[in-house]
């Protein structure tokens, strides 16, 4: 099966942010040059300028342009080279716009549907945002935390709510902090697993549809298989 045009085009977008943020994962976790680490800088920033030359692009083609914003708007945050702390890896939510934009092209009714049903694309995008605020303001009022992997660690650690006790915040703004981790995660673990239940839930009500459609339809045709016999009946009487 041949993809189109705005197909490829979604796709090669889609490859060109996996390229990039796998540049500045390695740039931000290992040390490298200050040539290579611009060099990485500048690529992002042309990827960037890629994204917003697309967004307002579809932004001006778009039949409802308030109803694309709306749709739209926490990707912004992707689009942004921001040169601070860790946050280009905000990246991720327009990877996740993408993806939702390529899918649409194969099945869009169904997929639309979908989405406007579960939101998944915007709980996927607000709890990246979620993850990097609570890294960020960790990293800034926790002592005992000065790197971006540990912020990271200590984040997924506290919102998953496993408590491996390896990094235990001192300060009341780090604990405070902590909770904020632990309820915002209760939170998205518990919408995703609505949302994935749902799906399953809606599955098994249109297979027991499905099936419920397909014995009516033998009883209609058995009915009429009786009814013919019973006027045949009738004719031989008569």
């Amino acid at each position: 099966m041949f993809l189109s045009r705005k197909q490829l085009f979604y796709l090669g977008i889609i490859i060109l942010i996996i390229f990039d943020l796998v540049l500045l994962f390695y740039v931000t976790f290992y040390p490298v040059d200050l040539f290579f680490k611009n060099t990485i800088y500048s690529f992002d920033v042309v990827v960037c300028l890629i994204l917003w030359a697309e967004f307002i692009y579809s932004y001006l083609h778009s039949k409802d342009k308030k109803q694309y914003l709306n749709d739209n708007f926490l990707s912004i945050t992707g689009m942004l080279p921001l040169d601070f702390m860790f946050l280009r890896a905000l990246r991720l939510i327009k990877l996740v716009n993408f993806i939702k934009k390529f899918a649409l092209t194969h099945e869009s009714e169904v997929i639309e549907k979908f989405l406007k049903r579960t939101l998944l694309d915007k709980i996927i995008s607000i709890s990246i945002i979620f993850i990097f605020i609570i890294a960020i303001l960790i990293r800034f009022f926790e002592n005992d935390i000065n790197d971006i992997s540990t912020a990271l660690w200590f984040t997924f650690v506290s919102m998953t709510s496993t408590g491996y006790g390896d990094i235990v915040p001192t300060t009341f703004s780090g604990r405070l902090i902590g909770i904020i981790a632990m309820i915002g995660g209760i939170l998205i673990f518990s919408t995703l697993t609505a949302v994935i239940s749902s799906i399953y839930v809606s599955k098994i009500s249109r297979d027991n549809h499905s099936n419920l459609e397909s014995k009516i339809e033998d009883l209609t045709s058995e009915i009429e298989k009786l009814n013919k016999k019973i006027d045949d009946l009738k004719n031989e009487k008569d």
